[in-house]
């Protein structure tokens, strides 16, 4: 894989020029982990933060019960952990991946390093923490004012795409973390779901969820 090539593509470096990207290409790395494994733990010393190259990764926390809350799904070209930029000394959460996943590892103290020199991609990252901030209270106002039909029929319609003339959203990640992501137990999501199929307006297939009728889904 060219590094400076996709480096460039990302927003956080997009200002920069070739010879500016080869000194950040000088100390990254790149990380392939399997799916079902953790790049990184909760509390563990925060050194790097990383780029999705390919795959998809989820991002949890942990209840006291051991229950599993999911706050994010990146996918590729997504930045991973770039809090612990600044902000922390250990990763917040955990994060396992969803699918065989490969990732551009960035060392942080070396980035902050650089930093210095590159002042505009500090406003770069004052972007990419504005946005996950708004992602943040849209998750917490969607579970707090939207039961559940209304959160699974938004997140179909924001994730859905058209494949061999039907709209489809494939998942590649399971049924317990698509209810953790809409903030509810499998159990609560099924009936949903099977609401959908009966009202004609959902089927599910091998390839994923099909959207049959997608006006009504839109009343949702």
């Amino acid at each position: 894989m060219d590094t400076t090539t996709f480096l460039s593509k990302i927003f956080l470096f997009e200002s920069l020029n070739a010879e500016q990207l080869q000194l950040f290409k000088a100390f990254v790395s790149e990380k392939k982990i399997s799916k079902g494994e953790h790049l990184f733990s909760e509390d563990q010393p925060a050194t790097s933060f990383f780029i999705i190259v390919s795959g998809s990764v989820k991002i949890y926390k942990l209840s006291a019960d051991g229950n599993e809350q999911i706050l994010h799904i990146h996918q590729s070209g997504d930045l991973v952990a770039e809090a612990v930029i600044f902000d922390f000394e250990t990763y917040p959460a955990y994060c396992q991946a969803l699918e065989d996943t490969v990732l551009i590892r960035i060392s942080k103290n070396n980035f902050k390093e650089q930093l210095r020199y590159f002042p505009e991609i500090s406003f770069q990252i004052m972007r990419a923490y504005s946005r996950r901030i708004r992602q943040l209270v849209a998750k917490i106002e969607e579970i707090a004012l939207h039961d559940i039909k209304s959160r699974l029929a938004n997140f179909l319609l924001k994730n859905a795409h058209k494949k061999n003339d039907q709209l489809i959203c494939s998942l590649n990640f399971s049924k317990k973390d698509l209810a953790a992501v809409l903030g509810t137990i499998p159990e609560t999501l099924s009936r949903a779901l099977n609401f959908f199929k009966k009202e004609k307006i959902l089927a599910e297939r091998k390839e994923g969820i099909i959207i049959l009728d997608i006006k009504n889904l839109k009343q949702y």
